[in-house]
């Protein structure tokens, strides 16, 4: 058997939520779970780059690099 490359997510809002949800999704132009799945992606990756930035801090034991260094290195200032 096949299995879908998607899943279905059920979710239950108020009247108000949902209200203020419709119209931040027409505000952008696109459909409600259009609007929802692109602002839980959106926070799924920042919360990604907040723990991989936390692991990389850790890792470092604190030590940092300034931004003129990093430009230097790229050739960039």
């Amino acid at each position: 058997m096949k299995m879908p490359k998607t899943k279905d997510v059920s979710l239950e809002f108020t009247n108000n939520q949902y209200r203020q949800i419709k119209t931040m999704a027409d505000f952008h132009g696109v459909t409600v779970p259009t609007y929802l799945r692109t602002a839980i992606l959106a926070r799924t990756a920042d919360d990604t780059d907040c723990r991989d930035a936390m692991a990389n801090l850790k890792a470092s034991r604190g030590e940092t690099v300034s931004s003129n260094d990093i430009r230097q290195c790229l050739g960039l200032g």
